[in-house]
C-alpha cells in the first residue's frame, strides 16, 4: 500500500483511545483499513495526567491499527478535548491602498487579525478566515480583485492551554510517530457526522465524551465556535457505581446496557438485576437493586444538556447554530439521550452517525467514533482549505513578524 494514499487518525479521550488508518480513494472516500482501540490510561478530563501510562495506551492503539492495516504510521492527526479548547473571534477593518483589492491588502488584513489572537500560555489548534467585508458588505469569501476603499475580515481561531497540548504531543512522539496536527474533538466529530446541508443551515454538535462534553457550531462558513465543558459520561458511571456499590467496570456495563433517560422506563417499576460487588460476571452473582436507576441517570444527563444550552445561548453561537443539535461521543448512546436533549435544549436533536465518505466497519460507525473519523476528513480535505490549519507544533517565536511569517508561508 502506497504511503501517500494512507492517513492516520488518533482520538485521545478520557475513557477510550481510538486509532483509524485509512486508504484515501480517488472518489474522496476514506476506507478504514486499520483500527486500534484501547481503554484510556493516564487521561483525566481529556488531559494527560500520567505521561507514561497515556503514552503506553496510545502506542498500543496505534500498534494494533498498524498490524491490522499492514503499514507503519509515520505521522498522525490527533483529536483531543484536553487543554480547554476555546474560540476567539477577531474582526478587523483596514483601508485599501488602491481602487481594487490586491494580494497585499489581503495579507495586511490577515496579519492585523492574526496579531490580535491571544496566545498567552496557549497553543493554536485551528485558524480560519470565516469571511471578508468590502466597504461594509459582508459574506465575501474571496475579495481579491474587488473594488472598494476598506477591507475587513472575520477570523476564527481555536486555542488551547499550551501545557496539556505539549504533554499529549510528547505521548504520541513516544510511540515514534510524528504529530501532523492536534485538533479539537468536537470540531472533528462534526466533520464526520454533518452533511453539507446541515452546515449550510447552521447546526451545533455536542460531543459527549467520558470526561468532557465538547460543543462545535457549524454553518456555511465552516466551524464558527468551539468550547469544551468538564461534564462527561464517566461521572454518570461513578454515580451508578457509588449508588449500587459496584466497580467502575460493572457500573459502566450496567449504564450502557440498561440505563435510560426515557420516562416510563421499566426500571421505575421493576427491580434491576445487576452483578454484586463481591461476585464477577462469570459467576453470575446478582442481587436486586432498588428501581431508581433512571433517577440517577436522568438528572446527571440533564445537567450536561443544561450546560450545553447555556453555552449556546450566552454566546454569538446562538445566532449561528440554528435550531438543531447532533449528539456524538460515547455518552450520547444512552437510551433516550436525544429525546431528553430536545426537552432541555429546546432544539431538534438527533444522534450522529459517521457519514458515507468514511467507510468503516459497522461496529465503528456510531457516535463514539465520530471524532476519529472526522480527523480523516480534515487530514485530506481540511489541509487544502485556505488558512484552515496551523503549522506543526513548534515553539512559538516571540517575534510577531517571525510568527506571522511562518503562518503566511504555510497558508498564503
Amino acid at each position: 500500500m502506497a504511503w501517500e494514499n494512507i492517513v492516520a487518525a488518533l482520538d485521545v479521550g478520557s475513557t477510550k483511545i481510538c486509532c483509524f488508518i485509512a486508504q484515501v480513494t480517488g472518489e474522496g472516500r476514506y476506507e478504514v483499513v486499520g483500527i486500534g482501540d484501547r481503554a484510556s490510561r493516564g487521561i483525566l478530563d481529556g488531559a494527560v495526567v500520567d505521561i507514561h501510562a497515556a503514552g503506553q495506551a496510545i502506542a498500543m492503539a496505534i500498534s494494533q491499527a498498524e498490524r491490522m492495516a499492514g503499514v507503519e504510521v509515520q505521522q498522525i492527526h490527533v483529536a483531543t478535548s484536553g487543554g480547554r479548547p476555546a474560540s476567539q473571534r477577531i474582526r478587523v477593518e483596514l483601508p485599501v491602498a488602491g481602487p481594487r483589492i490586491v494580494p497585499a491588502d489581503i495579507r495586511s488584513i490577515q496579519a492585523a487579525a492574526y496579531a490580535r489572537i491571544d496566545t498567552r500560555d496557549r497553543r493554536m489548534l485551528l485558524v480560519r478566515p470565516l469571511d471578508y467585508t468590502v466597504d461594509g458588505v459582508g459574506g465575501i469569501e474571496n475579495p481579491l480583485g474587488m473594488y472598494g476603499s476598506r477591507i475587513g475580515i472575520d477570523l476564527h481561531a481555536i486555542t488551547a492551554e499550551a501545557g496539556p497540548i505539549a504533554n499529549l504531543e510528547a505521548c504520541v512522539k513516544a510511540a515514534h510517530v510524528e504529530v501532523a496536527a492536534i485538533l479539537p474533538a468536537p470540531y472533528t466529530a462534526g466533520l464526520a457526522v454533518l452533511s453539507e446541508e446541515d452546515r449550510e443551515m447552521g447546526i451545533a454538535v455536542a460531543d459527549m465524551g467520558g470526561g468532557t462534553t465538547g460543543i462545535a457550531v457549524f454553518n456555511g462558513r465552516g466551524v464558527t465556535f468551539v468550547d469544551v465543558l468538564k461534564k462527561g459520561g464517566a461521572r454518570l458511571t461513578e454515580d451508578v457505581a457509588y449508588a449500587f456499590s459496584l466497580s467502575f467496570r460493572e457500573a459502566e456495563a450496567i449504564k450502557v446496557k440498561e440505563a435510560s433517560c426515557l420516562s416510563g422506563s421499566p426500571f421505575e417499576t421493576d427491580p434491576l438485576q445487576v452483578p454484586s460487588a463481591e461476585d464477577s460476571f462469570r459467576k453470575n452473582g446478582h442481587h436486586a437493586v432498588p428501581p431508581y436507576l433512571r433517577q440517577i441517570v436522568t438528572p446527571r444527563t440533564e445537567q450536561t444538556f443544561e450546560r450545553v444550552r447555556a453555552r449556546l445561548d450566552e454566546t454569538y453561537a446562538r445566532l449561528e447554530a440554528g435550531r438543531r443539535v447532533v449528539l456524538t461521543g460515547g455518552a450520547s448512546q444512552l437510551v433516550g439521550a436525544a429525546r431528553l436533549g430536545e426537552l432541555i435544549l429546546e432544539r431538534q436533536v438527533r444522534t450522529g452517525t459517521i457519514g458515507p465518505p468514511v467507510q468503516v466497519a459497522d461496529s465503528r460507525t456510531g457516535p463514539a467514533y465520530a471524532a476519529c473519523a472526522g480527523l480523516l476528513v480534515h487530514a485530506v480535505a481540511g489541509n487544502g482549505a485556505a488558512a484552515l490549519t496551523m503549522p506543526s507544533f513548534t515553539p512559538a517565536s516571540t517575534n510577531l513578524l517571525g510568527r506571522f511569517g511562518a503562518w503566511m508561508r504555510q497558508h498564503i
